[in-house]
């Protein structure tokens, strides 16, 4: 390590080479370096086995002269890090990346120059944060939105029944299916087996599924579909693909009676009124959040106008990165290019959110307790209906713990911006 002891044995500065990126130009003092180089010789020296030697009893000239790159090069490793550090220190910042080292110059009276650039937070003063007027703007459940929700539990518990004759719009049909080229061999793409498809769906299947209609049990078919260039999925668009479908069944979906039987089994109620009851308490309670994340984010989006600052693109871009490992891990394909052209203004605002959400805390001394960590753990038992102690496990980890103190805070700060804002409910 560096004896690094003496302002004089340092030069440092700093450069603003744009919004969040700092570019330093450090010197250290050419006795700083023939120190450590001493220091480096004698540990080669010491380490070292040359032929004719004993171990540490080579000449020392000689040491310098085998190992000479090995020397230099972590003599710069170690006094570039060292007082890289120091100067971090002195100028009390902190990178928010990797430094870029450029123009390492080791001079030969052994003193040593380089520049280092890095991003760096944004200083920002949040001069209004409170006294915006904002809307919660609120929709009526509807006997329709009732209807609709009760139809999903009625599908959702529906059963199939044979069907004699062909296939008419809406049925389903069991079938074998493969995928063949041009010459009926059966391509990469293989074969399906015991797939229940809907006949004349409409949706982007629909170039399949109309193929279907007219058919029945026992019917060979070669269906030949034309993806046009927009079709969603990239693997088929603007393909002809030939499928050879085996029909083994027509199938008739059949929904169960809306009575209070079914709201017993569907949801262990003893009405109708009372399931209906029930689901539109459950509709109200989903808009009213969809409400309040409204709120939040024209809270965030009016802060964020009223304040503006500029954000590291190293952060934005490791958001952009995240979301779209969170695509693919959902084996969605996408085209990376356009999502991330697409994506940049969203990830913008998450980072700028994020600092604003840091920099109220600050000012208004939000911080997490215990008793938040307490009480937030026992909401989470309640809602999966564990033991406590088994939540409590979960967050055992510092990382998992500081995730939930995060969540914490975030959560305290936005309940101090509604408090502190004027947020007015108005009907959708």
């Amino acid at each position: 390590m560096c004896n690094l002891t003496e302002v004089a044995d340092l030069k440092v500065e700093v450069t603003e080479s744009g919004p969040c990126e700092r570019t330093i130009n450090i010197t250290v003092a050419a006795e700083v370096v023939k120190s450590e180089r001493e220091k480096l010789v004698g540990q080669f020296r010491k380490e070292s086995k040359i032929k004719g030697f004993r171990p540490g009893k080579a000449p020392r000239r000689m040491v310098e002269s085998t190992y000479a790159d090995s020397i230099r090069e972590e003599l710069l490793q170690n006094v570039v890090s060292e007082s890289f550090q120091q100067a971090l220190q002195e100028k009390e910042m902190s990178p928010l990346d990797r430094p870029m080292f450029d123009d390492v110059d080791l001079a030969d009276d052994l003193s040593l120059k380089y520049t280092a650039r890095f991003e760096v937070s944004p200083e920002i003063e949040l001069k209004k944060y409170k006294g915006f007027k904002i809307e919660k703007k609120i929709q009526q459940v509807t006997d329709e939105d009732i209807d609709k929700t009760i139809e999903d539990f009625r599908d959702q518990q529906a059963h199939f029944e044979p069907k004699e004759g062909a296939a008419e719009k809406g049925d389903y049909l069991l079938l074998d299916f493969r995928v063949v080229d041009e010459d009926g061999e059966t391509s990469d793409e293989g074969r399906r087996t015991n797939q229940l498809v809907m006949a004349g769906l409409e949706d982007e299947l629909a170039l399949f599924s109309h193929a279907l209609v007219g058919l029945g049990e026992g019917n060979n078919q070669k269906i030949e579909v034309d993806f046009p260039g927009d079709y969603p999925d990239e693997t088929l668009k603007d393909r002809k693909v030939i499928y050879m479908v085996d029909v083994k069944g027509v199938r008739q979906k059949k929904l169960p009676e809306l009575d209070d039987d079914f709201a017993r089994q569907a949801a262990q109620l003893d009405t109708v009124d009372e399931l209906r009851k029930m689901v539109r308490e459950r509709l109200e309670d989903e808009i009213n959040r969809r409400a309040d994340r409204d709120v939040e984010e024209q809270l965030f989006r009016r802060i964020i106008e009223d304040n503006q600052f500029d954000v590291p693109p190293s952060l934005v871009d490791a958001t952009i990165r995240q979301q779209l490992a969170n695509i693919r891990q959902q084996g969605r394909d996408v085209n990376e290019e356009e999502f991330v052209l697409a994506m940049r203004p969203a990830a913008e605002f998450s980072v700028r959110r994020e600092y604003v959400i840091n920099e109220v805390s600050k000012a208004e001394k939000v911080e997490v307790s215990d008793e938040d960590v307490t009480a937030r753990i026992g909401r989470f038992a309640e809602q999966m209906d564990r033991p406590k102690e088994d939540i409590q496990q979960d967050f055992r980890s510092r990382e998992a713990m500081s995730r939930l103190q995060s969540m914490i805070l975030v959560d305290k700060v936005v309940d101090f911006l509604k408090e502190n804002n004027s947020i007015r409910a108005v009907e959708d």
